[in-house]
């Protein structure tokens, strides 16, 4: 089918074999380039809600860090400048 987009040709190594056999359980009436597309989506997917839940548990250990040192300097900055010399 013609199209302006690019073109990626995947030769059927045992891994991409073993991936289309497993994907095959899930879409088994789809042909092998569906069954290419479908693990793509579902691989990219996955990549980014680890990498959401990678940056939640990073956002909630500094939050965490945050609350340990809490009231730990209680001056302002300006008060802490007027002492040091200019």
């Amino acid at each position: 089918m013609p199209t302006q987009l690019a073109r990626t040709q995947v030769t059927h190594t045992p891994q991409v074999e073993r991936a289309l056999e497993t994907a095959r359980e899930r879409w088994h009436d789809d042909s092998d380039s569906r069954l290419l597309l479908h693990l793509i989506e579902a691989g990219e997917r996955s990549i980014r809600e680890e990498r959401t839940r990678q940056i939640d548990e990073r956002r909630a250990e500094l939050e965490r860090m945050s609350a340990r040192y809490a009231g730990m300097f209680t001056e302002s900055l300006a008060s802490i400048r007027e002492g040091w010399p200019e």
